[in-house]
């Protein structure tokens, strides 16, 4: 059988698995890292993006065209997908735990969990390639306790690139490290160190390149899923991607899809010009205020955010970082002309009879109220509402202390026992509907468009709102009219789900809250009323089984 190899557009090499630009249909690359390549040329200028470069964060993507809210503006092929850190010995081909040695790989001796993973092309390809060098022996002792070797394996494989596949590891090898700031070499760090150049002999890895693609992994990899028994956590590293910077107010998502590889897609329609950004921090934490995204972002990712929410000390005007103000208990208190909440004489202001305080106030009251909220029971609904009261005269009400008691309070209504969907009584319900939409008001201000906030939120309004309307049925306090119109409300809310979540990778905990979105919309359809969104949900669900 003869295959047709088609020529990459950037560098002409043949490739018999191309990658088509997704945009107009005709270009086609050798691989996603001429695709990338393209970006910056001005012959082909179809791609939604460029790259620039500014002194303040390097390189950046800005859109080279108007772009729509959910159209998917790339899709990255990882450079590496290995386990996270410190993992217990896990098979290096499915990721699946080894609860004893089992199966050795015929070609290095590190351990597999059955012969059916001994794949030649798999990802245990590379390491073992390097393995086979100098043959070194792999000893486990405890298979229950995590296994400093396998902290190796991601450094290892993003490595093998070097001379292997030099597109690729040019395009990793640029990513920042941020060594400058991080410089204290840990005992992990040292521990990979050693088990590369030492025991496996690699000495042609230097330390200073094993100590550089830590840096890249910690400072640039993402979690994208899990293994089969989910007791694994997986990460990735992307070329593409990992030029997207932070915004506490991001216009795309990045999302796994059933191949590890990353999409990255449009939450809002976004501008010619703009730059793209995403939000580093997971979705439960995008009402936070700036007095906790600063240290996170700081910590983590070694900088200091400076995007337009990070300015505004009202947050967009939604106040989720204000605090009530001590002496008329009327205003609230605020960051004085935009100081920043980690600046040791920032002072805070009231809006309303110009008094201060000073940081050491807001810091101590915050922290005080943090500890107060971790003490509390996670899964007492009555305490955690009479802390919710507590806090409100404290903070704004739409300061993130509130916002989060109120999460709790959401996950906790139709979950834990004597609250459950069946048996928890109207009044509850309308408390958790009420809730959610206090965040989604929020949601639309902080992360607004198809974002994962939306998703999140939407899915637990729809699920209360349904089981709130059929209980108000049969106590006969709605007729059938009324309750069809308010399904067609419960169905919207439940697409929005689907639409956001229904392309992420299968098994993923978002896909799943999908897929149980999309089956309310079923029952809804079948027994309420017939929808629109029961097709346009199936759609979504059916196209991304097909990718």
């Amino acid at each position: 059988m003869t295959v047709t190899s088609i020529s990459c557009c950037v560098c002409a090499e043949k490739s018999p698995t191309p990658v088509q630009c997704a945009t107009c249909e005709q270009s086609c690359y050798c691989s996603s890292t001429c695709k990338l390549k393209d970006s910056t040329r001005e012959k082909h200028k179809c791609l939604p993006y460029t790259i620039h470069h500014e002194d303040r964060c390097g390189r950046l993507l800005i859109a080279a065209r108007d772009i729509k809210a959910g159209e998917i503006l790339f899709t990255d092929t990882p450079a590496a997908v290995g386990p996270d850190n410190n993992p217990k010995p896990v098979c290096l081909t499915c990721y699946k735990r080894i609860p004893g040695m089992t199966y050795r790989c015929r070609h290095c001796s590190w351990p597999l969990c059955s012969p059916y993973c001994q794949d030649e092309e798999g990802p245990h390809k590379r390491e073992c390639s390097l393995f086979q060098i100098h043959s070194p022996r792999f000893n486990i002792d405890d298979y229950r306790a995590t296994c400093p070797s396998y902290n190796a394996i991601m450094v290892l494989r993003l490595l093998w690139l070097r001379d292997n596949d030099v597109k690729v590891w040019d395009l990793i090898n640029i990513l920042m490290d941020h060594l400058e700031i991080d410089k204290q070499i840990t005992k992990t760090k040292k521990g990979v160190i050693s088990f590369i150049r030492e025991h496996c002999k690699l000495i042609q890895f230097s330390e200073q390149e094993i100590l550089h693609v830590m840096g890249v992994v910690d400072t640039n990899a993402y979690i994208i899923g899990e293994n089969p028994n989910k007791d694994v956590d997986l990460q990735g590293l992307f070329p593409i991607t990992s030029i997207l910077n932070h915004s506490c107010s991001s216009n795309t998502i990045c999302f796994a899809r059933n191949d590890f590889k990353f999409a990255c897609r449009a939450v809002t329609d976004i501008k010619k010009g703009e730059e793209l950004t995403t939000n580093y921090l997971h979705y439960h934490y995008h009402f936070f205020g700036l007095s906790y995204r600063s240290p996170e972002l700081s910590d983590h990712w070694h900088f200091t955010c400076d995007c337009k929410r990070c300015k505004d000390p009202t947050e967009f005007g939604t106040m989720s970082d204000a605090l009530v103000c001590p002496d008329c208990t009327q205003g609230r208190l605020t960051p004085l002309n935009n100081q920043r909440y980690d600046s040791s004489d920032s002072e805070w202001i009231c809006g309303m009879c110009y008094s201060s305080q000073p940081r050491t106030f807001i810091v101590n009251t915050i922290n005080s109220w943090w500890n107060t909220l971790e003490d509390h029971p996670k899964h007492d609904i009555g305490k955690l509402m009479e802390l919710l009261t507590s806090m409100e005269k404290v903070f704004d009400k739409n300061h993130y202390y509130c916002l989060e008691v109120k999460r709790r309070i959401i996950e906790n209504i139709g979950e834990v026992k004597g609250f459950d969907y069946e048996n928890v009584p109207m009044v509850w319900l309308e408390k958790k509907v009420e809730f959610c939409e206090d965040h989604l008001k929020i949601q639309q201000i902080v992360a607004p468009g198809v974002s994962e906030y939306c998703a999140y939120m939407s899915g637990h309004c729809g699920e209360a709102m349904y089981w709130l309307y059929k209980k108000k049925y049969v106590a006969m306090q709605i007729n059938g009219t009324e309750l069809a119109t308010f399904m067609q409300k419960v169905a919207e809310y439940l697409y929005k789900v689907v639409e956001i979540w229904g392309t992420y990778r299968r098994r993923s905990s978002e896909r799943l809250r999908a897929e149980e979105a999309r089956s309310f919309i079923d029952i809804i359809h079948d027994k309420y009323c017939q929808t629109k969104f029961k097709y346009m949900a199936d759609r979504i669900l059916h196209e991304s089984a097909e990718m």
